[in-house]
């Protein structure tokens, strides 16, 4: 195989002949700064095409002091796709704002994170986007080298700017819907509030748990009877010991009368769809399941109640958050939006 040598790779002098203008000209029209005749502007860009001109990002970014590349920090991937959704949202506003997203899976780990923290100052990243951070000490590495930055959904500082949701309004709304449905009798299975060990990233399970917990004592009354936590997913998870499964099938056993459940995610909702039916009962019609994400929900069958975190929205916020910061047009001071959730109501929820 031919490979081909650093002399045959198009330069502006080349282009420059192709179009028949001064090589200042084809300048001009790359780098859209100053008058060019739009004939003479045609002739240039067909000669880049012509010659397979490519512009120098890295030495352009060199010269402005700028990338227009936003570094994305993702926890995951798997098992849960809630974070793709935020990457999507992160891509499709930076693109539309001539900025290219680079995005780096963490998989949860601290190092990994460092790592592409590390990668992202190297190509001299604009601005880096933490969905979700994993360590408070590599978020302050990233703002000390002088990066904006913004931490998406599960903060672990005051560093930067965060974007949240309005867990405690969606479990709020979800069990008033199932008291609205005539249900006494509501169990919560999820995981333990401050599991995070962080008060920040803490407020996702305090406040789906503390909404429940407050509805419930206002209402039909609080029975800690009809609280288990459930194990959160690990890397060597093995399918049926966690997510939901066990926990209800340990409510099922002690016979508590449950007529529905609030999942604090759809993960553990889909785990207490196997295990009421592995007891020959039927959801809604024996029990109502209402979960929490909207990541899984139409994939379950029967099709899932649940809460919907606004996933393409905090990612698109983010996006622009950084961007019109970048761009002078929203102060540097760290920023807190609290997004809504909402409750999207399908197949799995009916009357008692």
């Amino acid at each position: 195989m031919r490979l081909c040598s650093l002399r045959n790779i198009p330069t502006l002098k080349h282009v420059a002949e192709e179009a028949g203008v001064a090589v200042s000209t084809v300048a001009r029209v790359i780098n859209d700064k100053g008058y060019v005749a739009e004939k003479t502007r045609t002739k240039v860009m067909r000669a880049v095409e012509t010659t397979g001109y490519r512009v120098n990002s890295l030495a352009r970014s060199l010269k402005s002091n700028r990338s227009h590349v936003i570094g994305h920090l993702l926890r995951s991937t798997e098992p849960n796709p809630f974070f793709v959704k935020v990457a999507r949202g992160v891509e499709e506003y930076a693109r539309s704002r001539g900025y290219t997203t680079l995005t780096y899976n963490m998989h949860g780990a601290s190092e990994a994170e460092r790592m592409g923290i590390e990668t992202f100052l190297n190509w001299r990243a604009d601005a880096l986007i933490f969905s979700t951070p994993v360590s408070q000490e590599n978020v302050r590495h990233a703002v000390q080298a002088g990066v904006p930055i913004v931490q998406v959904e599960r903060p672990r500082s005051e560093l930067g700017h965060r974007i949240t949701v309005k867990n405690y309004q969606g479990a709020e709304s979800a069990v008033r819907h199932l008291l609205e449905l005539g249900h006494s009798r509501i169990a919560y299975i999820g995981v333990k509030p401050g599991s995070q060990g962080n008060r920040f990233a803490d407020y996702v399970e305090d406040e789906r748990f503390g909404a429940f917990r407050d509805v419930m004592s206002g209402r039909a009354g609080f029975d800690e009877n009809l609280v288990r936590f459930a194990k959160p997913r690990s890397p060597e998870h093995i399918p049926g010991t966690g997510h939901g499964y066990q926990a209800m099938k340990d409510l099922l056993a002690c016979a508590h009368n449950v007529s529905a459940v609030l999942a604090s995610s759809d993960m553990i909702a889909a785990g207490v769809l196997q295990a009421i039916r592995e007891q020959g009962l039927s959801v809604p019609g024996d029990v109502s399941v209402i979960g929490f994400d909207d990541t899984l929900s139409e994939y379950l069958s029967p099709l899932l109640t649940t809460v919907r975190l606004p996933a393409n929205e905090l990612g698109l916020t983010a996006a622009k958050l950084l961007i019109d910061q970048l761009e002078g047009k929203t102060p540097s001071d760290g920023q807190l939006i609290e997004l809504d959730a909402e409750l999207i109501i399908r197949k799995s929820t009916s009357t008692r």
